[in-house]
């Protein structure tokens, strides 16, 4: 129930991987839940070459804080990461038994864990079934007196992700738990709060609607341009900011690196999963959906003869899916709140008439209504 843990070691996984792309057309599922039912390109990977490879204990990290089970005897280190991150963590905990012998134990772990006694590999159980929990029986080697327990715990974490360690003993033979004495001393450890991020492109385009450029509003374009390149969670969204400030203000206010490095970002962004791309950005969902189909076609419209790069589709190729797309998006879904971004970048920007007229119509219902609805599938709405 109570462990000495290490700091998280956290690096980027397989960022610069191709990735692939997966088979799609618009006939897919907008709920939540949803998704491509195949593990994540980065997570086959993952699981190929860290489920057995060889970890060396002593590259173990000191223990910098204790930590303590709930009542289930569940350790949670469960985090959101943006892009794939490979998190890794060493647990520390000493046995005492009476007499020599061969001890049994329930392990369960979102992720991978690895058991050390003395130095010597004990357990190795590395399942790594993103938020599924998986458990398996082991019998550890002690001996009379006191164990010293050193685990090793990892996980690839894609955007919210349980990161997670049980440990039960299922014997009679009395057992007990201890820290070392200098152990005790050290801080509990806290699990940390989602982080709230501003909206970084709304404050963007305010400060350049009122003509303030400057620092501040290089340093919110820089922002917005890392999260695109780098394909975080949720920086379709981003994407459309920057579609807003390209639209508005191309060539202006800002030195030409930085709208080199807009149109750079624009043209080698992953708008569909029927794109390559080595990332963990979640799709579908009625409001990731459209953004996308947003992005998408408002990139294309923009850039109509220029060649995007995960695709290899010209422009103008880009633009007339993303039509077939948000067509099918809007005979399809239940509206919901967090669309009023999407809808309100089409009824501005879309070249298309009658698609900005279907968004705006959208929006008034969206906005005069406190709750979900569902719009016909005559898409008349």
């Amino acid at each position: 129930m109570r462990f000495t843990v290490s700091a998280p070691h956290d690096e980027r996984f397989a960022e610069f991987y191709t990735g692939e792309a997966l088979d799609a057309s618009t006939e897919y599922l907008f709920a939540d839940d949803a998704r491509p039912e195949q593990t994540s390109f980065c997570r086959r990977v993952f699981c190929h070459d860290f489920s057995r490879r060889t970890v060396s204990p002593g590259r173990a990290l000191p223990s910098s804080q204790t930590v303590q089970a709930d009542e289930s005897g569940m350790v949670h280190f469960s985090v959101f990461k943006p892009v794939a991150i490979h998190s890794q963590r060493w647990l520390r905990v000493d046995l005492h038994v009476a007499q020599s012998g061969e001890y049994p134990f329930q392990l369960a772990t979102c992720g991978g864990v690895r058991i050390w006694i003395d130095g010597k590999e004990a357990a190795c159980f590395t399942p790594f079934t993103r938020n599924t929990l998986q458990i398996c029986q082991v019998r550890l080697p002690l001996q009379q007196g006191e164990n010293s327990l050193l685990i090793h715990l990892e996980e690839l974490c894609e955007r919210q992700t349980q990161f997670v360690l049980r440990m039960i003993y299922q014997g009679q033979a009395p057992l007990e738990t201890s820290l070392n004495a200098q152990d005790e001393a050290l801080p509990p450890f806290m699990q940390p709060c989602a982080e709230v991020r501003e909206d970084e492109g709304d404050l963007l385009l305010n400060l350049l609607k009122q003509g303030q450029g400057g620092e501040q509003a290089e340093s919110l374009l820089v922002r917005l341009l890392q999260r695109v390149s780098a394909r975080e969670e949720a920086s379709s969204y981003a994407l459309v900011s920057l579609l807003w400030v390209w639209h508005g203000y191309r060539g202006e206010i800002f030195p030409p690196a930085l709208w080199r490095r807009v149109r750079s970002a624009v043209l080698g962004y992953r708008y569909w999963f029927d794109e390559l791309g080595n990332d963990v950005m979640w799709f579908v969902g009625v409001n990731n959906a459209l953004s996308f189909h947003t992005a998408q076609y408002l990139a294309g419209q923009m850039f109509s003869e220029e060649r995007f790069t995960a695709s290899g589709r010209l422009g103008r190729e880009q633009q007339e899916i993303a039509a077939q797309r948000l067509a099918y998006w809007s005979a399809n879904v239940s509206l919901q709140k967090g669309a009023a971004p999407g809808l309100l970048a089409l009824s501005h920007l879309a070249d298309d008439a009658g698609l900005r007229a279907r968004a705006q119509r959208l929006l008034i219902a969206l906005t005069a209504s406190d709750t979900p609805f569902s719009i016909s599938h005559s898409g008349a709405a």
